[in-house]
């Protein structure tokens, strides 16, 4: 995940020379992340901090970049992505997620009233051409949220095309690692942005090269190729005179140890004394260097693994690391939730704080899918742990959610599906479909709470009142985050289904039934997005949706009261965690409607 500093300390050794004509390996989410850091650094200074490039855009962009390196005659060989992160980057992930989350809960703070409007040209000069990844972020990148779910989203777009799709891997790694190996076992360069890889080993015929260091050969003149700046490890090795005393890594280790800069950790390595190559700290630090297999290689698994999202990738291979080594980790003797636990860190949406997540209402979508998922393995889990946001009171513990039986689940998808079939029915347009489903949810949980349906404030707010010309409100950032919730529960669903199958399990008929239904899931960038989403709501209430829906749930019409404002005020959070009762408990605690509801998905109540 990067060494401070190194990577400007090394370029210095590095060799400008030709790309055109090299075989190449990506390390795909850097790409990703360098290609949305510089449009981001695009934004207009006009636009909210909801103000994202669209994914469809951002794909456009990695495709054009990618397209500009083999009209310059680059082989790219292989786009790797990571499929399951190591324990031992856990908690460096679970500090990123409280840092994102405190993010997040500070714009609620300093901008009580929501985003200010995505200008209609946001954007719209952004060109693709090679020297796009030297653009520098001029924003506060790093404070703004980022597109939730950009990786999947061009992991998507990069496997529907025809040149890029045979080429990407989702790997039961990290991508880093698996670059790193290609390039050690066949040479060439490795393109990347992560300093990390400075200190593999990749060979006499391997080097490295960082996205912004990708250049024109000559800028008047593209018939002239493109050029990159190459970092050879040994190369720079024996011009350090550090072959013999541990190389690059042991600078590394130095400068990491003692906090040091570079050329402090390299008069260190060159002067000391001490056995450091030898000692359990040095030691312990090259392990982590080292690709792990943590699913064996005839596995097969891998076989689907590529079809996958990297986030459902990691909790199948999870789920099946965690069945062949029981008890075999020493992190088995933490008491906190870790990776010895099955886990999921789901995308970090752009929504309310003060509000329950907006992942709350879709968890039993998400319920069937981890439960479908156990079939794979012979010792079912009882939970799993999901990591949404996080807070520092709570000891960074994700949420625990209970994963039902089989049974259940069974019963689960016949339900679910019959309110699919329903809608389709009801929603003839395949954009209405989804988006009702999610409305479904909404009412279908408020309901359980007691509670007003966002979902029914905003329609009725579209109904009485012109869309604000300035300003979107926190209730619509929020809804709009829990319909892409809701999307992306259905999308893991989906996933862990193909795999299951995939996997030569035989599928009960309504789980069969269920996977049938979700074959016409929207593309990621043909997801509702905050900018578009008062006019959607608009024509949902127009096509009287509310009251088709409150029709098949059995219950009244649904009354809304005008708000005095919008409410964004901080909530008092229950204590209760009800998501670890069982489905058929929730049932009968929940208050119901007299009327009997044939379509009904099992309600579940969540706090973060």
């Amino acid at each position: 995940m990067g060494i401070r500093g190194f990577s400007k300390a090394i370029q210095r050794y590095g060799v400008f020379s030709p790309l055109s004509g090299d075989s190449v390996v990506i390390d795909g989410p850097a790409l990703v992340h360098r290609i949305s850091e510089a449009c981001m650094g695009q934004r207009p200074s006009s636009g909210g901090f909801v103000c994202h490039p669209p994914y469809s855009l951002l794909s456009r962009m990695v495709i054009s970049w990618l397209d500009e390196l083999k009209s310059h005659n680059v082989n790219v060989r292989k786009i790797y992505f990571d499929g399951y992160l190591p324990p031992s980057k856990w908690e460096v992930r679970r500090e990123r997620l409280l840092l994102q989350s405190q993010h997040m809960k500070a714009l609620v703070s300093s901008e009580p009233f929501g985003s200010s409007k995505t200008p209609e040209t946001a954007f719209n000069n952004l060109v693709a051409d090679m020297t796009f990844t030297r653009l520098i972020s001029r924003t506060r990148s790093n404070v703004l949220p980022k597109p939730p779910f950009m990786v999947p989203a061009i992991l998507e777009a990069l496997k529907s095309s025809e040149d890029w799709g045979p080429l990407v891997l989702v790997v039961p790694g990290e991508a880093d690692m698996f670059c790193a190996q290609d390039v050690r076992e066949n040479g060439g360069t490795l393109l990347t942005s992560d300093s990390d890889l400075l200190i593999q080993d990749l060979g006499p015929r391997g080097s490295v090269a960082f996205f912004w260091d990708v250049v024109p050969a000559d800028p008047a003149s593209k018939q002239l190729g493109i050029m990159a700046c190459k970092m050879s490890f040994h190369d720079i090795n024996d011009r350090l005179g550090l072959t013999n005393i541990g190389g690059l890594p042991r600078v590394a280790f130095e400068k990491q140890k003692g906090g040091m800069g570079f050329d402090t950790a390299l008069q260190n390595a060159r002067d000391s004394r001490e056995d450091t190559l030898n000692s359990l700290e040095y030691q312990s630090f090259m392990e982590e260097l080292q690709l792990r297999e943590y699913i064996p290689s005839c596995h097969p698994v891998l076989g689907v693994l590529s079809s996958l999202d990297p986030r459902i990738s990691e909790v199948v291979i999870q789920t099946l690391f965690l069945e062949n080594e029981p008890d075999s980790s020493p992190l088995d003797t933490k008491k906190s939730r870790g990776p010895e636990t099955l886990s999921i860190f789901l995308p970090i949406l752009v929504e309310n704080r003060d509000k329950r997540s907006a992942w709350t209402v879709s968890t039993n979508v998400r319920q069937i899918a981890y439960s479908v998922l156990q079939n794979l393995v012979h010792e079912r889990s009882s939970t799993v742990i999901e990591y949404r946001t996080l807070d520092s009171s709570t000891a960074l513990a994700g949420r625990q959610v209970e994963i039902p039986d089989l049974e259940e689940t069974v019963e689960n998808c016949t339900q679910l599906v019959a309110v699919l079939k329903k809608l389709a029915e009801i929603f003839p347009s395949p954009d209405m479909q989804w988006l009702s489903f999610a409305i479904y949810q909404d009412i279908e949980w408020s309901s359980s709470e007691q509670r007003i349906p966002l979902s029914a404030m905003l329609i009725n707010k579209t109904s009485n009142h012109p869309e604000d010309p300035d300003e979107y409100s926190w209730d619509l950032i929020h809804f709009t985050a829990q319909v892409q919730a809701c999307l992306y529960s259905l999308r893991i669903e989906k996933q862990i289904l193909d795999v299951v199958l995939f996997m030569g399990q035989n599928l009960p008929a309504p789980v069969q039934q269920l996977l049938d239904c979700l074959a016409s899931l929207p593309l990621i960038a043909e997801w509702p997005t905050v900018e578009r989403m008062f006019n959607i709501l608009s024509e949902f209430g127009k096509a009287e949706g509310l009251t088709k829906i409150t029709s098949m749930l059995g219950i009244p019409n649904i009354k809304v009261a005008e708000p005095s404002a919008d409410s964004t005020g901080p909530k008092k959070r229950q204590k209760k965690d009800q998501e670890l009762l069982s489905s058929k408990r929730r049932q009968r605690d929940v208050k119901k409607s007299p009327s009997i509801n044939p379509f009904a998905v099992l309600s579940q109540a969540s706090l973060d």
